[in-house]
């Protein structure tokens, strides 16, 4: 079962990967003439089923607990998973029409774009995945299963290298402004480097 899992995983990050890419998009976007503006919509769409598929077969499974967990591992673990829950929300509720891709149904809420430094993206440059790692490890420890392992050893890796590879598209879309970001504000974890004359431009996710 654990292989079959991280092979899933590997087809979900490539999949994911691959149909996010400009090159991709284009081409398929040119065979789907009038409807390319849903592209975005239909893949993640795609990547949601997907992502379902993953975890029913996750969970379909049995599992075994890899060690007995102390209580005080248990009691943090807990305590962290609500700033990781916090961290999400606050992300999706600021942009939910973008993270939920209903916006191309509603052109006037679509993203403007905007650099933006302020709420969480003081502390982090890509808080969503901040919070994502924080909540797949805690859960791990809560219920430190042989799949949950995978799963969260798989996302962490699949997350490090797409945020590297966001990072060389946000330099190239908005220049000295992000590099200046860069130098700043921390990728994902909170405090590892920061300056404290931060300037007001910035990457909401």
């Amino acid at each position: 079962m654990y292989g079959e899992l991280m092979a899933y995983w590997v087809v979900f990050g490539l999949t994911h990967s691959l149909l996010a890419a400009e090159r991709v998009k284009a081409v398929v976007s040119s065979f789907m003439g009038a409807h390319s503006r849903y592209y975005r919509l239909y893949y993640s769409i795609f990547s949601f089923l997907l992502l379902g598929w993953i975890i029913w077969f996750q969970y379909s499974h049995p599992d075994r607990s890899l060690f007995r967990r102390p209580v005080y591992v248990s009691v943090a673990a807990a305590i962290l998973l609500l700033p990781a829950m916090i961290i999400m929300s606050i992300c999706i509720r600021k942009y939910f029409y973008h993270l939920s891709v209903i916006d191309v149904l509603f052109p006037g809420r679509q993203s403007s774009g905007k650099l933006e430094t302020g709420g969480l993206n003081r502390f982090v440059r890509h808080p969503l995945y901040s919070g994502t790692l924080l909540l797949v490890w805690c859960l791990f420890l809560l219920f430190p299963t042989g799949g949950n392992l995978i799963s969260a050893g798989m996302i962490t890796l699949y997350t490090i290298i797409g945020t590297l590879f966001e990072e060389k598209k946000l330099r190239r879309t908005f220049g000295e402004a992000y590099i200046l970001y860069q130098q700043q504000v921390p990728m994902l974890i909170p405090f590892l480097k920061r300056n404290k004359n931060s300037t007001g431009q910035g990457r909401p996710l």
